[in-house]
This record gives C-alpha cells, sequence and structure tokens, in this order.
C-alpha cells in the first residue's frame, strides 16, 4: 500500500492564504449600505459606460469604483462609481491587479 508523502515545511516562506484579496474586501461588499447604494447607482445608470462608449447598449451589472478604495478612492461618492457590464468589469478588474491604470 503506498504512504503518503510527508510534508516539508518551510518556516522561512510565509503560510500562503488563497484568496486573500478578495476577502480583506468582502465585508464592505456584502453590507447593507453598499449593496443599496449599488442599487440605486444601477438603476439611475441602467447601461454600461464602456460598452456605450463603443456604440454597444448593454445593461449593467456592477457598480464598480473608479479609482479603487485601497488607492484612496472614495467607498460611496458617486464620482468615483461607474457602470459597467460584467465583462467590462472583469476586465477592467484584471488589468489593475496586474499594474495597468486607465487613462480618464
Amino acid at each position: 500500500m503506498p504512504n503518503k508523502p510527508k510534508r516539508i515545511k518551510r518556516p522561512w516562506q510565509p503560510k500562503r492564504v488563497p484568496f486573500q484579496s478578495a476577502i480583506s474586501h468582502q465585508k464592505f461588499y456584502n453590507s447593507r449600505p453598499w449593496r443599496e447604494c449599488s442599487a440605486s447607482f444601477r438603476e439611475k445608470n441602467p447601461f454600461c459606460i464602456k460598452c456605450e462608449s463603443k456604440g454597444i447598449v448593454r445593461q449593467s451589472d456592477v457598480t464598480d469604483h473608479i479609482i479603487r478604495i485601497k488607492d484612496g478612492g472614495a467607498k460611496f461618492d458617486e464620482s468615483n462609481l461607474q457602470a459597467l457590464c460584467h465583462s467590462c468589469h472583469n476586465s477592467k478588474s484584471g488589468k489593475e491587479s496586474h499594474g495597468y491604470k486607465e487613462k480618464k
């Protein structure tokens, strides 16, 4: 019968925690004030602004912070919010996570 290999403990390496960045903001994005703010903002702005600039009409699914909260953006200020569809939001967030900043 095969034996399970022993784990090698490396005390000099920090312990990895999966999805640590998502968990740190999870409490804020699941809070009632944010959900209400997001819903009311999407009622006022029902279409994705990125798609609209390309001439495509697509419903907004996500309220996105233009300047990320961890970069000093305001949490509830409507001038820091934009309505995006899922694909535009995922594209923007993916670029930001790799250090790319969009030009205004």
